[in-house]
């Protein structure tokens, strides 16, 4: 192999300078002056590179840390590196990184040492000013129809909907994915969110898992950098029918299941058939109770059409229809659900 001369000590060398003189005329690392770590002081989230990251279980030392080692800059050349860090706080968000290098730069070991300033820097992240701002896009408007209001099943669900879904939102990113207000009101629910999409998919969740109508209206109510600005109401208006009802349709007894749309989802009682209801019809048809109604009563006698049980709040004995024809014998439990024109035996 021919060997070269190093220009700036005359000592032999494979490459352009000896491994001494490289190493000392190297930048091995670099680091910042200060290193800031900045941390949303309502919700814990930290800001990367402009962007608003969700908050973690770590600590503000263990930030501060991970912060400091983040910023050091390696040589190309420079392997294997090996960090060891001592942190001290100096101040109430200002912290002092002592820091251990090892590694190897072109097959010499290398052992270095740099102290690089940290300080946690607290604002508030977009998601919380806005909401500490009471910003809102959209409201999600919850209602009953003419002949129902909402029940508190109903009520309670779709509260829970529309935090599971702010919540999604929010840990998928979207800093607009916030409840700014769920409140009850007459004859309904209002949820006050911070953006148009997601009261959009609220809606059309709360929509789609309840049947009825869904409605959106806009309002402007300013510009911004010379764009209008408009907010917008989304109205669910439940269906007269709900899960669980059981009704009567063409002589048999159905219990209705879902909503696709409109259609009102229902199934058989005797043979487990579907089918579905039209808003008309669904408007007309005779509801006998609901599911959520039922009780468990003891059976005296059963046929394929009928039994004869004891009434689960009297205890005195009175027939139930039997419309799945159902085979139990004596002193077995039915659930059954009390209407207008007597017992309905549903499993």
């Amino acid at each position: 192999m021919i060997r070269s001369i190093c220009p700036r000590c005359g000592q032999p060398a494979e490459q352009e300078l000896c491994p001494k003189c490289a190493l000392d005329l190297a930048e091995l690392f670099r680091f910042p002056d200060l290193v800031e770590v900045t941390l949303c002081s309502v919700c814990g989230s930290r800001q990367i590179k402009g962007k608003w990251q969700l908050p973690d279980d770590r600590s503000k030392e263990e930030l501060a840390s991970r912060a400091a080692v983040d910023a050091i800059w390696f040589h190309e050349d420079f392997s294997e590196p090996k960090i060891e860090i001592d942190l001290r706080q100096i101040g109430a968000t200002r912290y002092l990184a002592k820091v251990d290098i090892k590694g190897v730069f072109r097959d010499r070991t290398v052992e270095e040492h740099c102290e690089i300033p940290v300080r946690i820097k607290l604002v508030a992240c977009d998601r919380c000013s806005r909401m500490a701002g009471k910003y809102f896009q959209s409201t999600v408007q919850v209602r009953g129809n003419r002949t129902r209001g909402l029940t508190r099943h109903e009520i309670e669900q779709c509260k829970s909907i529309a935090r599971s879904m702010a919540d999604a939102g929010y840990r998928s990113g979207d800093q607009l994915s916030f409840i700014q207000e769920m409140k009850e009101v007459k004859g309904g629910l209002d949820i006050v969110l911070g953006s148009t999409q997601l009261g959009r998919h609220m809606a059309r969740a709360i929509y789609e898992r309840f049947g009825g109508k869904l409605l959106e209206s806009c309002k402007l109510v300013g510009k911004k950098d010379g764009r209008d600005v408009y907010r917008s109401t989304l109205l669910v208006r439940f269906p007269r029918l709900k899960r669980g009802d059981i009704v009567s349709f063409r002589g048999s007894f159905f219990e209705v299941t879902g909503f696709e749309g409109k259609m009102a989802s229902i199934t058989s009682l005797r043979e487990g058939r579907r089918s579905s209801l039209s808003e008309e019809v669904a408007e007309a048809i005779e509801i006998l109770g609901n599911r959520a109604d039922a009780k468990k009563a003891m059976v005296i006698l059963a046929d394929d059409d009928a039994m004869e049980i004891l009434d689960p709040e009297t205890f005195k004995t009175t027939l139930a229809s039997n419309p799945k024809g159902l085979k139990l014998g004596p002193g077995e439990e039915v659930t059954v659900m009390r209407t207008v024109n007597g017992f309905i035996v549903l499993e």
